[in-house]
């Protein structure tokens, strides 16, 4: 098999987002305590850790949501408060950076392959991409705030194989998560690599159709994964 694209996840592989999410985890366990519910941070931080080890979607949420069951009042109005603070955040993003290994990853992989960026980001990332002079090393450009549709759904890896004139038997998904990365790649045929870095290292797979082809500790990692994947590798 012959690949000639790789999609890229930003948050997580290329973006260090710790900073982000601590900040989610700090305004969560704050804002249970101004509902009455004295929870803390190290036992917010287990129940966000027990809902990613599930594959729950919104880990953040469903912690909330374990505390303050069944007060869906309570719970509606931690969600609104969240929300704007995700808002706040996303305009001055303190301490997410680019990891300093991709500055060598992805252009060597743009050298080999077509690629595209896969991830869920405002457009504000691209800037983070920009900076460091990385941007100019994809062909597709977009991310889910620009393209009005967002992972898991197939219709987002559809845009991207049709904006690279790839098809899918022919490209790679790399990401961090395998409920929005490997799980919807590989049921339209991508092989998949996954990513241990940030705060999805700890999913389990909750079926067959959610196990990467590979799997690597860092970015640094990912071009012999991918390569390995084609074929060209070691396992």
């Amino acid at each position: 098999m012959t690949l000639r694209a790789v999609l890229l996840d930003l948050g997580g592989p290329v973006l260090n987002e710790d900073a982000e999410y601590a900040s989610w985890e700090a305004f969560l366990v704050e804002a249970l305590g101004a509902e009455g519910m004295a929870v803390r941070p190290d036992q917010f931080s287990a129940a966000v850790q027990a809902a990613i080890a599930r594959c729950d979607p919104n880990a953040h949420l469903a912690a909330v949501w374990s505390f303050v069951r069944p007060d869906v009042e309570g719970f509606r109005r931690i969600c609104d408060a969240f929300r704007e603070h995700g808002r706040t955040f996303l305009t001055n993003p303190r301490g997410v950076f680019v990891r300093p290994e991709a500055r060598e990853v992805v252009p060597a992989l743009s050298s080999q392959y077509a690629l595209g960026i896969a991830a869920n980001q405002p457009l504000a990332a691209l800037d983070f991409l920009d900076e460091a002079g990385l941007l100019g090393h994809f062909r597709w450009r977009h991310v889910s705030e620009g393209m009005r549709v967002a992972k898991p759904a197939l219709l987002f890896f559809r845009m991207i194989l049709d904006g690279l004139g790839v098809p899918a038997e022919e490209a790679v998904m790399v990401g961090d998560r395998l409920d929005f990365d490997v799980y919807p790649a590989k049921l339209l045929g991508m092989k998949t690599v996954r990513v241990l870095g940030g705060p999805y290292a700890d999913q389990q797979p909750p079926t067959p159709w959610h196990v990467p082809d590979r799997t690597v500790a860092c970015l640094d990692e990912v071009p012999s994964a991918v390569a390995g994947v084609e074929g060209r590798g070691p396992r």
